[in-house]
Formats: structure tokens, sequence, C-alpha cells
């Protein structure tokens, strides 16, 4: 009996430590498992942050990027534009002068018509767009002036003139039909965007029209462009 008792009591001791084993390895177990997860959710955090900040340095180079290439692009526009303006100005030349002129006028072949011619003298090609100021000077010199000449409705384009070469306008009139009238010799011809005048002498093209009255002028300016044959 008393070895069957020392058996049973040998049995249930094992039986205990056995269990207190296993416990003891279920806590480790845990407690790894746990100090594991501390330590991956850690390192996640850690790499997310770290992704964080890496997304964001990442993002704001490529914005820099992006600027420095924005800026770069307009960079290149404006030379562009730069060269563009240099180009249409080595093509179209610098504006007209009235100093590198020289006008004179001639019938046209058509009744109550005169063309105006403008040359270049100058040394290099100039150009002009629109129209001329034209008023109407009388024989006896600068302070017998008639009306201003009126604008048609003509569009007009810019003309490029080298040197030698000339372009023209033509000027209308209505000759007056009344005894009250008045005879104009002479031209005072502004060129477009210009502020000083030349005196174009008409000679046998002597306009006579009715006398200033305060109505509407019977003398009527185009635009600069005027062709004739090949001419500009």
């Amino acid at each position: 009996m008393r070895v069957k008792k020392m058996s049973a009591l040998a049995l249930i001791v094992a039986a205990a430590g056995l269990s207190l084993t296993a416990c003891g390895s279920s806590d480790g177990s845990s407690a790894s498992a746990n100090t594991s997860a501390s330590h991956t959710s850690a390192s996640t955090a850690a790499s997310s942050s770290t992704g964080g900040q890496s997304s964001t340095s990442t993002s704001t180079a490529g914005s820099s990027t992006s600027g420095s290439s924005s800026s770069g692009s307009s960079t290149g526009s404006s030379k562009g534009s730069g060269l563009t303006a240099q180009n249409q100005s080595a093509t179209s030349g610098s504006l007209c002068k009235t100093d590198h002129l020289a006008l004179s006028a001639s019938a046209t072949g058509v009744k109550n018509q005169i063309v105006v011619n403008l040359k270049n003298t100058g040394s290099g090609k100039c150009s002009m767009r629109g129209f001329p100021g034209v008023q109407l000077v009388g024989p006896d010199g600068l302070g017998d002036t008639g009306p201003d000449a009126a604008r048609t409705d003509v569009s007009g384009s810019t003309v490029s003139i080298g040197p030698g070469e000339e372009t023209r306008f033509l000027l209308h009139y209505i000759p007056s039909t009344s005894g009250s009238a008045k005879t104009y010799t002479r031209l005072s011809v502004t060129p477009p965007n210009e502020k000083v005048s030349e005196i174009v002498n008409l000679n046998d093209l002597a306009i006579t029209i009715a006398a200033p009255s305060g109505n509407a002028p019977d003398v009527y300016v185009d635009p600069i462009g005027y062709h004739v044959g090949s001419g500009k």
C-alpha cells in the first residue's frame, strides 16, 4: 500500500510540475508575442513616419523641380517672344520719319483724286501704318490754310519700304459747284505716328473746293499703302 501511495503521489507531483511548466511556457510565449507585437507596431509606426517624411520630402522636391521647370519654361517663352520681336523689327524696320521721306503729288487718272508719294530717303528699311494727317494750304503760305482732310472708312495695313522705295496714299476732294470757292496749291502732310509735317506742292493739280463754312470737309484721305502697278 505504501508503494502504491507513493506512486500515486509521484504522479500527482509530476502532473503538477507539467502543469506549471505549461503555464510558464504559455506566459513566456504570450510575453514574447506581446514583445514581438510591440516591436512590430513600433517598427511599423517608425516605418510609416519615415515613409510620410520621405513622401513629403519627395513631394516638396517634386514641387521644387516642377517650379524650376515652370520657371525655365517661362524664361524660354520670354526669350522666344524677344526673338520674335527682334525678327519682326528686323523685317519691318523702324517707323518712318518725316526727315527721311521725300513727298510729292501726282495725278491718278481719276477725276478729283490725287496720289501723294512718300519715298524713303534713309539708309534703312522703315514702316508705317494708318492715316496721314493732311491739311490744305493756299498760295499765301502757311497762314493761308484750309480744312483738314477727313478719314475715309478704308482699312489699312503695315507698309514697309526699303531705301529708295516708296509708298502712297490717295486724296479725294469734291470740287466747288458754287461761286464761293477757295483754291489750294499745297498740302501739309504729316506721316502716320509723326508730329512733323512737310509741305507738298500741287503745281497744276491745285484743289478748288467750297470755302470753309464749318460743315463737313470736302477733302478725304485714305490710309497709307495705295499700290500703283508693282510698286509698294
